[in-house]
């Protein structure tokens, strides 16, 4: 017998029985894990981030940026940061508002929070534990940057990869800190909602003025301290006090959370686990939708008319005219920050150029959402009368129309935020479709991904669930790249970039080859 039930039996303290059980639960999924599984992993991670260091190093040979160049970063930067602050901020305390950001076992909802146990202290490891992750990862991708940007740029390495990586720490602190507050006062979504718009709103303030006023701002202002001096170096402290007193307040307040919205999202994030676990990424993204209370409008924004010979382009633009306000938002604000962060990788560091293919991997997944709907119900598309895979083929064209557009957005924001809107604007345009193709297939393969097809075989399993994240990594990375790395005026920077259409158009066809021989398989184990 575990003697940890002893001792949790006779604990005369309900917090020392308390812990008693969560140490004896911890020792029992330690003794059941792989270690083997787990040094695998860890190993396979270290080594791709060692063979990326390496041809990141071997390939970027950054020159000191120009007197006019360092102005303009030390001027706005901080205020261009501090409006994605806020925005990150505004979904914390939208996802506070639901419940979270807590994700604890239905369990401990159902007996520790009812017990008599004071559930500020019942959740306050959970909350140190989920800010520990963010904290070190938020850090290491700031000391990462910094790593590259400070060739660039006045300071030493020590100053730039440490004001980076507090700023990576610090941005976790906050936007937790908000979803914590924001769940502990009971803050109704809309209440919460308009709290980060007015938030967003002083943050755009300070961008169109050049003000350092908003907290948001303030923050930005530490990613940038090698750079300031004086008053804005000490904002960057007063941004940094602001977010740590919101998280503070957030701890404190955290035992008043809904037991209800608690129990909701604790059995949604367990399925989202589990799903995750097996990489069925498409139950992640519904369960998503439903944790977020993402439904679809009752009524379309616009009404088309019927038409029988292009039924499945009418049908995917329904359900594009049926999403709800905060689905657009986000595909909007995703292409924005994707045409920031080439900007970015422009004046800072191409690194960054890593970033903008995952963020329009992610609006991918959304704009897919009629496909991986008819991949939902294999056997209604079975009674059609012409094989699956033409089927499919049909409906990666409003996918790919709508991908462009996005794209489009990303351009029109890097030609507004840069110095060269000529160069943005060139090399979107000649981008536009193949990235957008590229795009969309490797969304649809990962839509319409079967988590228990390589079952057996955990590394091809694990090929299929991260390819389509790699591809769309290399698809908006090679053209920026290019661009970035040919020396000349931007019509020589375009050509580059238009060389590598190709490449784009090799992984695009793969996407839909895949996509073929996926459904022709499925439709004859299914005959």
């Amino acid at each position: 017998m575990d003697r940890s039930v002893g001792t949790l039996l006779a604990a005369p303290d309900p917090v020392a029985a308390m812990k008693a059980m969560r140490a004896a639960r911890r020792r029992r999924y330690v003794q059941r894990a792989d270690v083997m599984e787990v040094l695998y992993r860890v190993y396979l991670g270290g080594l791709a981030a060692i063979f990326a260091f390496a041809f990141l190093a071997g390939a970027l040979h950054e020159v000191p940026a120009d007197p006019g160049s360092i102005a303009d970063i030390r001027a706005h930067t901080p205020a261009v940061l501090g409006l994605a602050v806020a925005l990150l901020v505004l979904a914390g305390l939208r996802s506070g508002a639901r419940g979270g950001p807590l994700a604890i076992e239905a369990a401990e909802v159902r007996y520790t929070l009812l017990a008599p146990v004071s559930r500020r202290i019942a959740l306050r490891p959970a909350a140190l534990a989920q800010l520990r992750v963010g904290i070190f990862a938020g850090a290491i991708f700031g000391a990462v940057v910094g790593n590259f940007v400070f060739r660039r740029f006045p300071g030493t390495a020590v100053e730039w990869i440490g004001a980076l990586a507090a700023f990576g720490a610090i941005v976790p602190i906050a936007v937790l800190g908000a979803a914590l507050l924001a769940c502990g006062r009971r803050l109704h979504i809309g209440v919460a909602s308009a709290i980060g718009v007015l938030l967003v709103a002083w943050s755009v303030l300070d961008l169109a003025l050049g003000w350092d006023s908003s907290p948001a701002t303030m923050m930005g202002d530490l990613a940038t301290l090698p750079l300031q001096h004086g008053v804005d170096a000490a904002l960057a402290a007063v941004g940094a006090a602001i977010a740590l007193a919101v998280l503070a307040a957030g701890l404190l307040g955290i035992g008043s959370l809904r037991l209800e919205a608690a129990r909701r999202r604790a059995e949604l994030v367990a399925e989202m686990r589990f799903s995750a676990s097996v990489q069925d990424l498409r139950t992640v993204i519904l369960l998503r939708r439903q944790l977020a209370s993402e439904l679809p409008r009752r009524k379309p924004w616009l009404r088309l008319r019927g038409a029988a010979h292009n039924a499945v382009w009418r049908r995917d633009w329904q359900s594009y005219l049926r999403w709800p306000v905060v689905r657009i938002v986000r595909v909007v604000l995703i292409a924005v920050a994707a045409g920031g962060l080439a900007v970015a990788g422009f004046d800072l560091t191409p690194v960054l150029f890593a970033l903008p293919g995952p963020l329009l991997f992610v609006a991918a997944l959304d704009l897919i959402e009629p496909l991986a709907q008819e991949s939902d119900h294999p056997t209604r598309r079975l009674l059609l009368p012409f094989a699956s895979a033409g089927l499919i083929r049909r409906h990666l064209w409003a996918p790919i129309a709508a991908m462009a557009f996005v794209l489009a957005i990303a351009a029109a924001t890097a030609a507004v935020a840069s110095g060269n809107p000529g160069l943005a604007l060139g090399v979107g345009a000649v981008v536009l479709v193949p990235m957008a193709a590229a795009l969309i297939g490797a969304a649809a393969v990962s839509a319409t991904n079967d988590p228990y097809e390589f079952a057996l075989n955990q590394q091809l399993a694990l090929f299929a669930s991260l390819g389509p994240i790699v591809v769309a990594l290399i698809a908006a990375f090679v053209p920026l790249f290019v661009a970035w790395k040919v020396e000349g005026g931007n019509g020589a920077r375009v050509s580059g970039a238009f060389g590598t259409d190709i490449v784009l158009l090799i992984l695009a066809m793969v996407g839909l080859g895949v996509l073929a021989w996926r459904f022709d398989k499925r439709e004859k184990e299914a005959s």
